[in-house]
């Protein structure tokens, strides 16, 4: 018998060990180390003073009275206490002071943050200089209505950040199942976007597999969102691009379209890591960036590609919050065929379709390919588990010991032990 490997896997904030046999691990499917910046600092000042297709940020504030400054929330690591400081010094340098800037989060359908949270995503002194609020997707009072797209989405939008003379955005950029890849215009839609449009850009993501989606920068959802951006009025768009220690690797900032390109080609050579075997099981952590099974679940994606028909995924997912607090639909109707869903859509019953695009992403793996989710996590109890069709484990190794005995001692999987968001999803190809 092989020998026993002891591999540590992420549980939020903890850690588990594992016993797995060494010949049953294909690979740890990961981003391509490279070296890094040796002054990360120096590199978001380069990439600021020298934008792609635009003036430099104190250019184009220069002539204009306040700034909105949309950051991403803390399911989105970025070393934003560090860069914000820095973005706020190149409006005041183009004249607008702290009193005329605010910063708002991109929540998407996220919970908002607490004051706690947000002092330790931002820091003290930022706070001292600038207001930084959530936005709520859920308040129509909040919201500014600016028609439809090409496709009929309403465009709903926080009217504070609308109504400002500047928008810039921050954000990361990886492979993401519903965009093909995260930053740029994401940071608008669906992080400061209104229900009717956040519903309208997830649920065109139902009829597209992960190999559409993943990865391609150029695909119907990532056009979708930049229409809406470009509606919105995204002014200048900086982008990073991390290594799995969330240490900025690249940055490229300017015109939303052009700076995010400049960002996917960089990523696009570190992400891609092709593995040419099909899996009998994939087992993945998941670190405290996923306080519920909504923000953890984007850790199993990769088995629509990497695992056999048949196959297993196991997760380890604290999830102290829950299966999906701000989606309770997805628990209310389980994860179902596609079909089913679109039904359930047309007759007016799912009306989350954000939960539709998700729970459509899932049933891909645990339906289409009849793939068994097994999961072990303190905040989503046995009968909620088995509720959505998965197998509930109390204790680590028996997760793993459960494969064995279901695919035999010759089987051969992934491991995702996930240090950081980073790692989660890889290019598929």
């Amino acid at each position: 018998m092989s020998e026993l490997k002891n591999i540590e896997f992420q549980y939020g904030k903890k850690i588990i060990k594992v016993c797995i046999p060494e010949s049953s691990i294909i690979s740890f499917p990961h981003i391509n180390n490279v070296q890094k910046p040796v002054d990360e600092l120096k590199e978001f000042m380069n990439a600021l003073e020298n934008p792609i297709k635009s003036p430099t940020l104190p250019c184009i504030a220069s002539i204009k009275e306040n700034a909105v400054v949309v950051i991403p929330d803390r399911t989105r690591p970025l070393p934003t206490h560090t860069l914000l400081p820095i973005i706020l010094n190149e409006l005041n340098a183009g004249g607008i002071g702290d009193k005329q800037i605010k910063a708002m989060i991109a929540l998407g359908t996220h919970r908002g943050m607490t004051a706690n949270e947000i002092r330790q995503m931002v820091g003290k002194k930022v706070l001292q200089r600038i207001t930084v609020m959530n936005h709520d997707w859920d308040n129509p009072d909040i919201l500014v209505p600016l028609g439809r797209t090409k496709n009929g989405t309403w465009i709903d939008v926080n009217k504070i950040v609308y109504e400002a003379d500047l928008v810039v955005g921050l954000s990361s950029v990886k492979p993401h199942r519903a965009a093909g890849w995260s930053g740029g215009a994401k940071i608008i839609d669906p992080g400061v976007c209104g229900k009717r449009t956040i519903d309208g850009t997830h649920y065109l993501t139902v009829d597209y597999s992960i190999n559409e989606i993943t990865g391609v920068l150029d695909n119907p959802i990532r056009q979708e969102i930049e229409d809406v951006a470009r509606k919105v009025g995204l002014d200048f768009s900086i982008n990073l691009v991390l290594n799995e220690k969330e240490e900025i690797l690249h940055v490229s900032a300017g015109d939303f379209i052009h700076a995010h390109k400049n960002a996917v080609e960089f990523a696009e050579k570190i992400y891609r890591d092709p593995q040419s075997e099909k899996a009998d099981f994939m087992v993945c952590g998941s670190g405290d960036w996923g306080p519920d099974f909504w923000s953890a679940v984007q850790a199993i994606f990769p088995a629509e590609y990497l695992v056999k028909d048949g196959g297993t995924v196991v997760i380890f997912a604290d999830c102290p919050e829950g299966f999906s607090p701000e989606h309770p639909q997805i628990l209310e109707f389980g994860y179902r065929s596609i079909p089913e869903i679109k039904n359930l859509v047309n007759e007016g019953k799912l009306v989350d379709r954000v939960a539709a695009g998700h729970m459509a992403a899932v049933a891909r793996i645990v339906l289409q390919k009849n793939v068994e989710c097994v999961i072990l996590s303190e905040g989503i109890s046995k009968e909620v588990a088995e509720s959505v069709g998965f197998v509930w484990m109390e204790k680590p190794q028996s997760a793993i010991d459960y494969v064995f005995n279901k695919h035999g001692h010759s089987s051969r999987g992934y491991l995702f032990p996930v240090k950081s968001i980073t790692e989660t999803v890889v290019i598929p190809w």
